[in-house]
């Protein structure tokens, strides 16, 4: 019996000091003021592509809220490579303000997608390289308001006149608007919120006087919305409560580019489109793309599993249309499931998902699933 007891003694004591030290590193990865990660992954256009990217969350001087700049790129075994930077920064003054900017230089071959009812959908396969740049400066008003101006720049060199005559745009498009901001943001956290919602709206005008290859405007206008389930009742931090809270998150999002030319001319890469690693997940990038994507909308409920780690179920549906020739057909619909890993303080993830859509029915196949890998939610 003395022996019995000894043994559970030890065991306790190995657990908790197990515990103890699980803790304190994890503490200590947290507070890393950057992270970075670097894994392969596998799709049926890169062939194996090798991901790296890096983020850094931090406080610039007197501000509260915390600002993020994020660098991520890929090389793949199709002789793909891309660097895409983005930045969210918070500034404190007698007028705080903040600005988003995004930038990306891409070389790549692609596909470009035909979409036809008859036959379904048609591949070509083309070159391209491109550099697009947004910039969005914002004033912080009271009442969780900001508005301001945005500049929008897209230029790409492809060789699709040579691969594919139903593609009616020139081979090099430039394309560059300016346009307003706006946001309504109550949200808790920008990274993974519990609570809170989030609108933003923008209109961009593409004016040919101004140097653009095409006249139009592009509105775009989203609603974000998290709510807190459940959480526990007792935690030592927030951190803790964050990871252990039962979150329902769902996200609206429409999209218009419209034009008094022929939608026909209208370059491919202003056209919105569904799919990828962020809107409605499981279906192909760039596979469905128009001139209008009408609706999106997707949601997940997001669960804790154990410690720093969570899981999440989502599912999204949406569509995009053409205004000259309107069709409505069966809308797309993706859906799966993933898991997060919290690697620092400020509530950012590492994020794995499984995906797949209703137009592909061969559970078997491969190529009927999408692995996304990223440093950030979907939304």
């Amino acid at each position: 019996m003395r022996t019995t007891s000894l043994v559970l003694l030890l065991l306790v004591s190995l657990t908790l000091s197990a515990q103890e030290k699980w803790n304190n590193m994890i503490d200590k990865v947290m507070n890393w003021p950057v992270i970075g990660i670097v894994l392969p992954t596998y799709s049926e256009e890169t062939n194996w592509n090798f991901n790296g990217g890096l983020q850094s969350c931090f406080n610039m001087p007197g501000e509260a809220t915390p600002s993020a700049i994020r660098v991520t790129g890929y090389y793949s075994l199709n002789r793909q490579w891309q660097i895409h930077t983005t930045g969210t920064l918070y500034m404190a003054g007698k007028i705080p303000w903040m600005f988003y900017y995004g930038l990306r230089y891409r070389h790549y071959p692609t596909h470009y997608y035909v979409t036809d009812s008859l036959n379904g959908v048609h591949d070509y396969p083309y070159t391209t390289r491109g550099f697009d740049f947004t910039f969005e400066p914002m004033f912080r008003l009271p009442n969780n308001w900001a508005v301001g101006p945005m500049v929008d720049f897209v230029w790409e060199k492809n060789n699709l006149r040579d691969t594919c005559h139903s593609y009616m745009g020139p081979g090099q498009t430039l394309e560059w608007g300016l346009g307003l901001a706006t946001m309504y943001d109550t949200r808790d956290y920008s990274h993974y919120p519990t609570k809170g919602m989030m609108f933003k709206g923008l209109g961009i005008y593409y004016e040919p006087a101004l140097g653009a290859d095409y006249r139009a405007w592009r509105l775009d206008a989203e609603f974000r919305h998290f709510v807190t389930l459940w959480q526990p009742a007792e935690y030592k931090s927030e951190f803790e409560r964050v990871n252990k809270s039962l979150i329902f998150a769902y996200h609206i999002k429409g999209i218009a580019v419209l034009s008094n030319q022929s939608i026909t001319d209208m370059p491919i890469q202003i056209m919105p489109t569904i799919g990828g690693d962020e809107l409605v997940r499981g279906v192909r990038s760039d596979w469905f793309k128009d001139n209008n994507l009408i609706w999106a909308i997707q949601g997940e409920l997001r669960f804790p599993i154990f410690s720093i780690l969570r899981g999440t179920v989502f599912a999204g549906v949406g569509d995009v249309y053409n205004t000259d020739h309107w069709k409505w057909g069966v809308p797309k619909v993706g859906y799966g499931l993933g898991l997060r890993l919290s690697v620092n303080r400020e509530h950012v993830n590492v994020r794995f998902d499984v995906a797949r859509n209703n137009l592909d029915n061969n559970w078997a196949s491969r190529d009927s699933y999408s692995f996304i890998l990223a440093i950030s939610e979907a939304f």
